[in-house]
C-alpha cells in the first residue's frame, strides 16, 4: 500500500514563491496548533479538572504578562520550526531523506518499532542537550528564557529562546536523513512532542497515583516531574521518559512524595 504525496512533493520549493508559500503554511499550522492546544488544555484540564480535583494543581494560575511573553517566544520558535520543516520537505523531495510512504508487511513490525527507537534517540539527545543548557554560561545566554517561567502553564510548552528552538528543531531533519521512517511515524512523533510538552508544563498532574507503581507508566515524565525541574533547575532533565534521570542520578529525591501529594486525595 502506498500513499500519494505528489500534491506535497510536486512543486519545486527552491523557487522562492513556493518556498515562501510552504513556509507560511507550516508557520500558520505550527503556531495555531500551539495556541489551540495550549488554550484547550489550560481551560479543560488545568481549570475544569483543577476545580474538581484541586489537589492535582501544582500551583495557582499564572499572570497574563507571563503568558504574553511565552506566546511571543513561541511565535519566534514557530518560525524556526517552520524553516526546519520546509527544509525537511525539500530534502525529502530531492531523495536525501529515508522517509517513505509505502506500507509493506515488514512495516507492521518496523513502524511501531521505529517510533519507539526514534523516541529513545530523541530522549537521549534532549537529556544531554538539556544538561548542557544548564551550564551557567549557557543558561545565562539563552536557556533562561524558558526558565523565566518559574511557574509553568500549557503556554510555556513552546516558549524558547530562538537558539534553543534551533537546537530542538534540527533533531527530526537529521534523524530522517539517517533512519528509515514511514511518514506516519514522523507525524506520530510530531503529535507526541506537542501533547507531551503541554502535559508536562500545564501545572496540573493528570497521571493516576498508581502510575508510580506501574512497570511502564513509572518511566513517563509528567507535570510533577517537569515542574520540579523548573523549581529546582538541577534535576529532572527528561523529555518523555525518566530513565536517563534515574540512570544518571539526576531525578529529584522528593519526586515520588510530591507526585503522590498531587495525584491522590488525602
Amino acid at each position: 500500500m502506498d500513499f500519494d504525496v505528489e500534491w506535497l512533493l510536486g512543486p519545486d520549493y527552491l523557487v522562492p514563491g513556493n518556498f515562501l508559500a510552504l513556509f507560511s503554511l507550516l508557520l500558520l499550522g505550527i503556531f495555531v496548533r500551539y495556541i489551540l492546544l495550549a488554550w484547550l488544555y489550560h481551560n479543560l484540564v488545568y481549570k475544569k479538572l483543577g476545580d474538581m480535583m484541586p489537589y492535582r494543581r501544582l500551583h495557582q494560575q499564572i499572570k497574563l504578562k507571563q503568558v504574553r511573553t511565552e506566546i511571543w517566544y513561541s511565535f519566534l520558535g514557530a518560525i524556526i520550526f517552520a524553516v526546519s520543516g520546509t527544509l525537511m520537505i525539500i530534502f525529502w523531495q530531492r531523495g536525501w531523506t529515508r522517509l517513505y510512504t509505502e506500507l509493506t508487511l515488514l512495516d507492521f513490525i518496523w513502524v511501531p518499532l521505529s517510533f519507539f527507537i526514534a523516541m529513545f534517540v530523541h530522549e537521549t539527545y534532549y537529556y544531554w542537550l538539556h544538561r548542557w543548557m544548564h551550564k551557567p554560561k549557557v543558561l545565562r545566554h539563552f536557556h533562561h528564557i524558558h526558565h523565566n517561567s518559574l511557574y509553568t502553564s500549557s503556554f510555556t510548552s513552546f516558549s524558547f529562546h530562538p537558539i534553543e528552538a534551533f537546537l530542538q528543531a534540527i533533531f527530526l531533519p537529521i534523524l530522517v536523513l539517517l533512519m528509515p521512517m514511514h511518514i506516519f511515524v514522523l507525524l506520530a512523533l510530531l503529535v507526541t512532542m506537542s501533547i507531551t510538552a503541554v502535559i508536562n508544563h500545564a501545572g496540573v498532574e493528570v497521571y493516576p497515583a498508581s502510575a508510580f507503581n506501574s512497570r511502564w507508566a513509572r518511566w513517563m515524565v509528567g507535570a510533577t516531574h517537569h515542574d520540579m525541574h523548573h523549581l529546582k533547575y538541577r534535576c529532572n532533565y527528561g523529555l518523555y521518559f525518566t530513565f536517563w534521570d534515574v540512570w544518571m542520578n539526576t531525578e529529584d529525591k522528593g519526586f515520588e512524595q510530591r507526585f503522590k501529594e498531587h495525584s491522590q486525595k488525602t
